[in-house]
C-alpha cells in the first residue's frame, strides 16, 4: 500500500511542479528588459559565421572553447528526427576582462564562457545568431557591484559591434520575462589538508566527471580559466585553481531546443556552465551554476514537456553535487562568505 501511495506522491509532484514554475513570481533586480540580443538573416551564412568565431573574434580578445557545430545532426541520429536545419553552440570568453572580475566575484563563472548560438529552423529558413545580454547574466548570478557591472557590460560592446560589422543582420532582442528567486545553485566541499593539492584536484575532477557521466550527462567542455593555454602569464593570484565545465544532457537538450515545439533560442543558456575553484589557503572547493528554472522563468517557457525536463535536471544536478560531499549554501559572493 505504501508503495502505491509513494508512487502517487511522485506523480503529483511531477505534474504539479511545472505549474509552479510557470506561476512563479517574476522580478528583475536591475529593471533590465532584454534577455538576449538577436541577429536575424534571410539566408544561411554558415561559412562566414565559422570564420567569424574562429578568426574574427580574436581581434577583440575573445576565445572560442569547445565549439559544437551542427548539434541538430546529433539529435537526428539519436532521436530519429530534427526540426532544425542547423544548430551550433560556440562558447566564448574574453579572458583579459573576465579573469580580474572573477577574482572579485566568482559567480560570473556561471556564464564563463557564455554561448554564442547560431540556428536555423526548417520551417522558415531564417538564420539566427543570439547571445545573452551582460545585464541579464549579471542579474541571474546576482552581481550588483557597480565596478564589476560597468566593466563586464562594456566588454560586450566590441562583440556586438563586430557582429554588426562582419555579419550584419537585423537586430532585435528577446525580452526578459522575469527571474526566479532561486537563480543559482551553490555548493561547498571541504577537504583535509592534502600532501599534494594537484593530486586531490585530479581525483576530484575524475569523480565529478564520472558522477555526471553515470547519470547520463555529457561533459561538453572544460575551460581552465586560471591555467588557460591562451597565455603563459601567471594569472588569478590567490587562487589555486579555477575551472569552468560545460554540461549537456542530450534528452533534455533535444526536448527543449528541438523536437515538438522546437525552442532553439533557449540555447543561449547552454551548455550549463559550472564554475569550480579553490582559493589559496582554503581547504574548500566552491561550486556554482545557474538553475534550470532560471531558463524557464526568464524565457517564459510554458510547454509542459519542457518544464518537466527542467524540473528533472534541477533535482538531479544538486543530488550529484551532494553525492560528492557538497553542502548547499546560499547565493552570494563566496569570497565574502564566512
Amino acid at each position: 500500500m505504501n508503495y502505491f501511495k509513494n508512487l502517487l506522491y511522485v506523480f503529483l509532484f511531477i505534474a504539479f511542479v511545472p505549474i509552479v514554475i510557470v506561476a512563479e513570481e517574476k522580478f528583475v533586480p536591475s529593471g533590465n528588459k532584454n534577455l538576449a540580443v538577436v541577429y536575424t538573416y534571410d539566408t544561411e551564412n554558415d561559412k562566414r559565421f565559422n570564420t567569424f568565431i574562429e578568426t574574427d573574434l580574436t581581434e577583440i580578445g575573445y576565445f572560442l572553447n569547445d565549439e559544437h557545430k551542427r548539434v541538430n545532426d546529433v539529435y537526428e541520429k539519436k532521436f530519429g528526427s530534427t526540426n532544425l536545419e542547423t544548430l551550433g553552440f560556440s562558447p566564448i570568453l574574453n579572458e583579459s576582462v573576465v579573469r580580474p572580475l572573477l577574482a572579485k566575484d566568482p559567480r560570473l563563472g556561471g556564464f564563463s564562457p557564455f554561448n554564442l548560438v547560431q540556428y536555423r529552423k526548417q520551417s522558415d529558413k531564417k538564420t539566427v545568431i543570439t547571445h545573452l545580454t551582460p545585464e541579464a547574466i549579471l542579474d541571474i548570478v546576482g552581481i550588483d557591484d557597480k565596478e564589476i557591472k560597468d566593466k563586464y557590460i562594456a566588454s560586450f560592446k566590441p562583440l556586438d559591434n563586430l557582429i554588426e560589422k562582419k555579419l550584419g543582420g537585423q537586430k532585435s532582442y528577446i525580452p526578459l520575462v522575469g527571474l526566479t528567486k532561486d537563480r543559482m545553485m551553490n555548493f561547498e566541499i571541504t577537504f583535509e589538508e592534502p600532501e599534494d593539492i594537484d593530486d586531490l584536484l585530479d581525483t576530484f575532477r575524475d569523480d565529478l566527471e564520472y558522477a555526471f557521466l553515470t547519470k547520463g550527462y555529457i561533459i561538453a567542455g572544460f575551460y581552465d580559466i586560471k591555467g588557460s593555454f591562451n597565455s603563459d602569464d601567471e594569472v588569478m593570484d590567490g587562487f589555486t585553481s579555477f575551472w569552468s565545465y560545460s554540461l549537456c544532457h542530450l534528452p533534455f537538450s533535444y526536448a527543449v531546443f528541438d523536437g515538438k515545439n522546437a525552442f532553439p533560442e533557449a540555447g543561449i543558456f547552454a551548455p550549463c556552465s559550472i564554475y569550480i575553484y579553490v582559493k589559496e589557503g582554503e581547504n574548500k572547493l566552491v561550486i556554482g551554476m545557474p538553475t534550470l528554472r532560471t531558463w524557464a522563468v526568464a524565457l517564459g517557457i510554458t510547454d509542459r514537456d519542457k518544464l518537466k525536463k527542467i524540473v528533472q535536471l534541477d533535482q538531479e544536478i544538486p543530488e550529484i553535487f551532494k553525492s560528492l560531499g557538497g553542502v548547499a549554501v546560499a547565493n552570494g559572493n563566496p569570497l565574502h562568505s564566512k
